[in-house]
């Protein structure tokens, strides 16, 4: 039949598929349902009903399960398909029952008239069955205890004079025993859409489907997660990818699964099964920690329209385009490294594919959005903001802030406030001046928002979310989340689940066409350890998806389009269940601070690094390091989250000890200027320029500029301080360091000086009287030795000379002294 859709049940114990029909379970745990998926999905693997389904036992022991439906809708001309499955599961022998179906004309157009029914609430028996066609049928045969029979319904539609009102209609199957006592009852739901009259071109409802992709905090030495971390849940993330491969679903990365070792796989062209060859994918290069995509993957993430094909393999990653993916990607094959092992290796490589073109993350390690909200740490969520942007390539990509627990308590006035004040910095203006880098988007529970839920019981799917600070009014995308539809989807399509998928299914048809009715929209979220069934979720998500009142929208579409809602205040909000959950104690303020004063050592310190990579080269591990220590994980692990604190304390420590003033001894100074000599150490792994000062307690040294110093790494060098001296004493001086900027360094170190400042001309006098003395002792010592030589002899005249006696001399010429 063209346009029906149908849902086939594999062989579950019939003892598995027992419930008791209670109300109240039924409104607490989740509407339910059941319908059937697009042509040609697979068959779901089947276990035991969750308390609260539709699926019913009656307290005679025999029970009543759903295995088909159809249409998806149910349109004037065709036919109502569908087959339930009995069980015996009492003592004794069920002879001569029969079942009859039962669909009530009055449109639900509720979702508290859809749990009211689903809970066994209203009309008893329909007001639809006398006189149609096919709707009584006969067990068949006698059934012993334990046994089952299926049991087929097919009814014209014309024949239920449903009305010209689009909208879903209750739909009862119950088992009466031979004298016409009712036994049990399985209540459900289908989809009436008229060809004319009241209702018959609804508006379409937005549907949009998110799941994490998270493996637990980071390595807070590297800020990547660790691989052998990954791939113990390699498993659960395999088969996340062809279970979010719909329209409809996105996955929500978290960046750090993007480390060193994600890298799309080398490989030479090989021929594929239909004769094409396989080009090589794209990406950056080992160790980059921001890959890229592969080039042929140019859509947005789970941007398929279908489920995967009949017969194929939902789990495996080889191509996800089996499984309805983003289109036209590469054959992949083993890993590239020793290091990495070859099946992480294509799984990261399909997930490249995936997270191509617009994309949406989580805050770089996944981070605690309450606890930083909580601490007032805002610069450090604004880093893991930064650096998910940075790793999916681009600033336009959508980031997601997603509280470990949307029923907690409270959150949404911190996490709005956190957002607000946490985007990442603004893209480069374009030369008209245009566009800015959106802020990122907050998760949150449409219950707990005040005008989140309409009268019908949906809403939106996003509004504006404000709330009031001490600053102002701080205001952030809101996207509101149908907590109880989540938990439905996240439980029917979950590896191993007891939900019937088929019955999900219908509820969440149910679901979206009291949403498009009502002019609203469904925003599923699945949680981060959720273990996906591929099959089963093609069998609920399926039909869903593809509904005519149903829009699928993937999340970075959603959040691209203006909130349809007035904004919504949610400074007194509250959520209707304070239990904190599973999720541990939020991270402490205390430890959020010191991640978030790593950081800022290395930020003072980065500026005396004068290369721009240099400066790169220090900040990014402490940045990475930082956003790790801030990651959600971290609540299962405190005793490994102190250590990894007390590990970026030290390396904090060590940044802001990179550049010191090396102490001396206390210096002498004699000279009213001087150049006083201070020792700098660089113990950092780059350059260092900076700039040394003193400051002076008194007048007796006077510095003078300060000296411009570049210090190799590993080294000191030694720079000459200019400085007057003014009066003698001693004196204490302040040597500190900065950038050229002006900005301090490091601590500033005291230094002890002997100023003597008279000493100067002292010592000019003394060396001038000493000088002098030294002169005038020569002239005496002159003098002296003059006086004391002998004097010359005296020549006489010829005829004076007495050649044979002795000289005489002339009465002028007596000896001196």
């Amino acid at each position: 039949m063209v346009g029906d859709h149908v849902v086939r049940a594999g062989g579950r114990a019939s003892g598995q598929r027992l419930v008791v029909l209670l109300g109240a379970a039924a409104v607490a745990l989740g509407p339910m349902g059941l319908a059937a998926p697009a042509a040609g999905a697979p068959a779901p693997v089947r276990g035991g009903p969750l308390t609260g389904l539709t699926t019913a036992v009656g307290p005679t022991g025999v029970g009543v399960d759903l295995e088909q439906l159809g249409p998806t809708a149910l349109t004037p001309g065709s036919q109502l398909v569908v087959r339930v499955r009995v069980t015996n599961t009492s003592a004794a022998a069920l002879t001569g029952a029969r079942s009859r179906l039962f669909v009530d004309s009055p449109v639900l157009s509720s979702r508290a008239a859809l749990d009211a029914w689903a809970a066994g609430q209203g009309v008893q028996g329909g007001d639809r069955f006398a006189g149609v066609d096919g709707a009584e049928q006969p067990l068949g045969r006698s059934l012993a205890p334990g046994e089952s029979t299926d049991v087929d319904f097919s009814v014209d539609a014309d024949q239920l004079q449903l009305g010209g009102e689009f909208g879903p209609r209750g739909i009862t199957v119950d088992v009466l025993d031979s004298s016409l006592q009712r036994l049990t009852a399985l209540r459900t739901f289908v989809v009436w859409l008229p060809q004319g009259g009241q209702g018959a071109a609804p508006a379409t409802a937005p549907l949009t489907v998110v799941a994490p992709v998270t493996a637990g905090a980071p390595d807070v030495s590297t800020g990547q997660l660790p691989e052998a971390r990954v791939e113990e849940q390699l498993g659960r993330l395999r088969d996340l990818l062809p279970a979010m491969s719909l329209q409809s679903t996105s996955l929500v990365v978290d960046p750090a699964l993007l480390g060193p070792f994600a890298q799309p796989a080398q490989q030479e062209p090989s021929v594929s099964a239909s004769g094409s060859t396989a080009g090589t994918p794209s990406g950056s290069p080992s160790g980059s920690a921001s890959p890229g995509p592969p080039s042929s993957a140019s859509s947005a993430t789970g941007a398929a329209t279908t489920p995967p094909a009949q017969g194929s393999d939902p789990t495996s990653t080889a191509d996800p385009t089996s499984a309805g993916g983003t289109g036209d990607v590469p054959d992949l094959v083993a890993g590239t490294t020793e290091e990495t092992s070859p099946d992480l290796q294509t799984w990261v490589d399909v997930l490249l594919a995936r997270t191509g073109g617009r994309a949406a993350a989580l805050p770089q390690g996944d981070t605690d959005v309450v606890a930083t909200g909580a601490a007032g740490t805002s610069d450090l969520l604004a880093l893991a903001v930064s650096q998910a942007r940075t790793a999916l390539g681009g600033d336009d990509d959508q980031v997601l802030l997603w509280p470990a627990d949307l029923s907690a308590a409270a959150p949404q006035p911190l996490v709005t406030e956190a957002a607000a004040a946490a985007p990442s910095a603004s893209a480069s203006s374009s030369s008209d001046g245009a566009g800015s880098t959106p802020g990122p988007a907050v998760l949150v529970d449409a219950r707990s928002v005040p005008g989140g839920v309409g009268a019908n019981g949906t809403g939106p799917s996003t509004a504006t979310l404000t709330t009031t600070t001490a600053s102002g009014t701080a205001s952030a995308t809101g996207v509101l989340v149908d907590a109880t539809a989540s938990s439905l989807l996240a439980s029917a399509a979950a590896d191993g689940s007891p939900v019937d998928p088929a019955e999900a299914s219908a509820r969440l048809l149910a679901d979206t066409a009291v949403s498009a009715v009502g002019g609203g929209g469904v925003v599923l979220a699945l949680p981060r350890s959720w273990d996906a069934d591929p099959s089963a979720m093609a069998t609920v998500l399926g039909p869903v998806s593809s509904a005519p009142w149903v829009r699928a929208t993937p999340l970075p579409d959603l959040l691209a389009s203006a909130p349809t809602a007035a904004p919504l205040d949610v400074t007194q909000a509250r959520a209707v269940a304070a239990d904190q959950g599973t999720t541990g104690a939020p991270l402490s303020a205390a430890g959020l601070n010191a991640a978030q004063g790593a950081v800022a050592a290395a930020e003072t310190v980065a500026p005396v690094v004068q290369d721009p990579a240099g400066q790169r080269e220090l900040l990014e591990p402490v940045e990475l390091s930082a956003a790790a220590a801030a990651s959600l994980g971290w609540r299962d692990d405190p005793q490994g989250w102190q250590r990894a604190l007390d590990q970026l304390s030290e390396t904090a420590a060590r940044l802001r000890d990179g550049l010191e003033v090396v102490q001396g001894s206390p210096t002498t100074v004699i000279s009213s200027r001087v150049n006083l000599p201070v020792n700098v150490r660089n113990t950092l792994a780059q350059p260092a320029t900076v700039f040394v000062h003193l400051q002076s307690g008194n007048i007796r040294l006077i510095p003078r500029d300060p000296v411009e110093l570049t210090i190799a790494p590993g080294t000191q060098q030694q720079a000459q301080i200019p400085v007057r001296a003014a009066a003698s004493g001693d004196t204490s001086v302040t040597v500190y360091l900065t950038d050229a900027a002006g900005n301090q360094i490091g601590e500033p170190e005291p230094l002890r000086v002997r100023v003597r400042a008279d000493w100067e001309g002292r010592g000019v006098a003394i060396a001038a009287g000493v000088a002098g003395l030294v002169f005038v002792g020569g002239v005496v010592r002159t003098v002296v030795r003059v006086r004391r030589r002998p004097a010359p002899p005296v020549v006489r005249s010829a005829e004076e000379a007495d050649a044979d006696g002795p000289p005489t001399r002339r009465p002028e010429e007596s000896t001196r002294g």
